[in-house]
């Protein structure tokens, strides 16, 4: 009878380390349903004014660094051009002289697990760029014309 019990009662406290061992190993996609991951775009600040080249700097609740590292990056782009983004894989990154014409635009910012896949968290900022080394601004009317003036 001792024996019994003994075997029910570690087949009980190994189900159990079980589920613990279960939920506190989750991957960080599934991190996102408890709403534990944040993002915020802290530089530049919001509807300030920058010229290029500038950096944008990001805060993550989360560790960044590469995707072969398997932890969190972030893809970065403006306006609605989300499909143009940048990978970053640390808090920060270089706007380069001649990516943004003058004027108003919208950073935005995503959290991204290691496949590239949305993590839930994201970001967006408006500046305006006022000048340095940016493309040209568009020549024709802003009705048949991006503001990147194409």
């Amino acid at each position: 009878m001792r024996i019994r019990i003994l075997a029910i009662t570690s087949a009980l406290l190994l189900l159990a380390a079980g589920c613990g061992g279960d939920s506190g190993s989750a991957d960080s996609a599934s991190d996102g349903s408890g709403g534990g991951l944040s993002l915020r775009i802290v530089e530049p600040a919001g509807d300030a004014s920058v010229s290029t080249p500038f950096m944008v700097k990001v805060e993550s609740s989360v560790a960044l660094g590469t995707t072969e590292s398997g932890k969190h990056h972030i893809h970065v782009w403006f306006d609605d051009n989300a499909n143009d983004y940048q990978v970053v894989e640390s808090d920060q990154v270089e706007i380069a002289s001649g990516d943004l014409a003058p004027g108003e635009h919208v950073i935005h910012a995503s959290l991204r697990n290691a496949n590239h896949s949305a993590a839930g968290a994201e970001a967006e900022q408006k500046v305006m760029v006022t000048g340095g080394g940016g493309a040209p601004a568009a020549t024709s009317s802003a009705e048949d014309s991006g503001p990147y003036g194409y």
